[in-house]
């Protein structure tokens, strides 16, 4: 997505931090419910999950995925072990997972297929990317869990 003019809306800019990707509720600060259905149901926008949309009708990838599955998650998500290392530039592991790490109280909402939770009771500020989006593991700390969560040596995409 190219960048928006400088005198683009809120909404523009949201989108564009965004992947294109915007939670249901965000969607209702701009945006009557009919609106949002009108879009929707044109093809504009998609309900990739019942409190998420992807508004454009091209392939989700990579960058859109996570967004979907921190927005689907809640604001206590953070991506974490390998899907946080590819964020920060990891190659030659490949998955399809996308790894959300939660507080270990957190109440899970349904998640959309190929989200894998791990739960934390320890999660410091210093652990976690103080800016850019989606939130996400520090380096070291996504290596660490990635090893820790793979079920063997060899597990690339599980």
């Amino acid at each position: 997505m190219k960048m928006p003019a400088d005198d683009a809306g809120e909404l523009s800019w949201l989108l564009f931090r965004q992947a294109r990707v915007l939670g249901a509720a965000q969607a209702r600060r701009f945006l009557s419910e009919k609106a949002i259905r009108h879009r929707v149901a044109s093809g504009r926008w998609r309900q990739v999950h019942r409190s998420v949309y992807v508004t454009h009708d091209g392939p989700v990838g990579p960058e859109e995925r996570r967004w979907v599955a921190v927005l689907a998650a809640g604001p206590a998500a953070t991506l974490g072990g390998l899907t946080a290392a590819q964020c920060w530039g990891l190659r030659r592991y490949e998955s399809h997972l996308i790894h959300l790490l939660l507080p270990a109280r957190h109440q899970l909402r349904a998640l959309p297929p190929g989200v894998r939770v791990h739960r934390t009771t320890v999660l410091s500020s210093e652990d976690v990317l103080a800016v850019g989006r989606p939130r996400r593991t520090m380096p070291a700390r996504s290596l660490v869990d990635a090893a820790q969560w793979a079920a063997t040596d060899e597990e690339h995409d599980r």
